[in-house]
């Protein structure tokens, strides 16, 4: 079985893997390498767009707990409106971003992967599961490689 690495939106290159593989599972490394694509994604018009994980959840990836505080949402809803608003395909994306950022009541990490891959998936005829054993799964993508999300609003399917 396959294995790639889970990131909150994947690079292009991990896109491409999972389209090869159709079926394949998600895993963490051991452990949440800092400045890794695992908690933040490239835009390409110059951001870096990072999830402030709580520090006493760092430990392991699988308790990583995304933040109940707004503030942070706010401001990537806020980015994402205000570089990508007149993106062609915005608004056919703004229903899940808005689920994304400002409605869902998410407490794990992995139920944000999970929330983006699961609507990912149908468009791209992928099947998933998550390898619930850390495993040493090297990052799939270089430094500031665009992000699917942008992709997505930019450019389409």
């Amino acid at each position: 079985m396959n294995i790639l690495p889970a990131y909150i939106w994947p690079p292009l290159s991990w896109v491409q893997l999972a389209t090869t593989f159709r079926t394949f599972q998600i895993t963490y490394p051991p452990y949440l390498p800092k400045g890794s694509y695992y908690a933040r994604y490239w835009l390409p018009e110059g951001r870096w767009l990072s999830i402030p994980l709580l520090h006493s959840t760092k430990r392991t990836p699988w308790d990583a707990q995304w933040p109940p505080d707004k503030p942070w949402r706010a401001y990537h809803w806020r980015t994402l409106l205000t570089l990508y608003g007149k993106a062609p395909f915005f608004y056919e994306w703004k229903p899940f971003l808005e689920y994304l950022y400002v409605e869902g009541t998410f407490h794990r990490l992995q139920e944000v992967c999970t929330c983006i891959l699961k609507e990912l998936s149908p468009i791209f005829g992928w099947q998933f599961s998550w390898c619930v054993e850390p495993l040493p799964v090297p990052e799939v993508s270089s430094p500031r490689e665009t992000s699917i999300l942008s992709h997505l609003l930019r450019m389409g399917i």
